[in-house]
């Protein structure tokens, strides 16, 4: 008899996220290079309720990460957008003035400004890290100081930093909050995608020991090689092993 063995795997150890890309791939492999003749009624079984209860589970998980994150943020983000548009229009208008120092100061804030232009359609942490660059260095900088002055927008500039600030700190909190209310919301369900994807991997193991047939062992060494990949993320979850949990086979 042959003696197919899957590497071991702590699947309970893997971060939800980990754990659900795990599953998916593996599902994925199964219907994609087998059909439910090659694999058998009890592994065809095992892999239906598997695919049921990581259905559910990446519901679960995407349902919990759905926060008001966006409608929390996007006022701040718009009146920050807002303020440096205020900024862009003004070096625009005055490099055309006759005005030569205030057509000085847009000339030098204009060249400045060139490599953040575009900072509004950064993605929204994007955005706020190169927008604190920008701040940085334009308070570092006299000259730039002075040419905001002449130009009426140093007030301005200081409503950015200030907007930009909230922002990053609220980012950062409802980050925070989403990651924890994902980790609970998505615990619930993750002992049922386990306990499916050990009792489908068994029935692949005891098929590919006992029925075997070339699908079912191409699929079972493609599982393992994935295990394996898998192996290695264990240690950096905080997700705590169901108390009899065994490497799944």
């Amino acid at each position: 008899m042959s003696n197919f063995l899957f590497a071991a795997l702590y699947v309970a150890k893997l971060s939800i996220n980990n754990a659900f890309s795990l599953f998916k791939s593996s599902i994925e492999l199964a219907r994609n290079h087998s059909t439910e003749l090659q694999l058998g009624p009890v592994v065809t079984a095992a892999l239906n309720q598997f695919a049921t209860d990581n259905e559910n589970f990446g519901k679960q998980i995407n349902k919990s990460q759905k926060s008001g994150l966006t409608d929390d943020l996007k006022p701040l983000d718009d009146e920050r957008d807002s303020l440096f548009s205020v900024i862009k229009r003004a070096i625009i208008t005055y490099q055309k003035s006759s005005d030569e120092p205030k057509k000085s100061a847009a000339k030098l804030l204009y060249l400045f400004l060139t490599p953040y232009w575009n900072a509004g359609s950064l993605p929204l942490n994007s955005e706020t890290d190169i927008l604190d660059e920008l701040l940085i260095k334009y308070k570092a900088s006299p000259e730039l100081l002075t040419a905001a002055a002449q130009l009426n927008v140093d007030d301005t500039f200081t409503e950015l930093e200030d907007k930009n600030t909230a922002f990053k700190t609220l980012y950062n909190s409802r980050t925070t909050e989403m990651a924890e209310r994902s980790k609970a919301s998505g615990s619930s369900l993750k002992p049922a995608a386990v306990a499916s994807y050990i009792q489908f991997c068994t029935a692949l193991e005891q098929a590919a020991n006992l029925t075997p047939n070339p699908e079912i062992i191409t699929l079972f060494n493609k599982l393992d090689d994935l295990r394996k990949k898998y192996h290695a993320l264990e240690g950096g979850s905080k997700d705590t092993p169901a108390p009899d949990d065994a490497p799944a086979k």
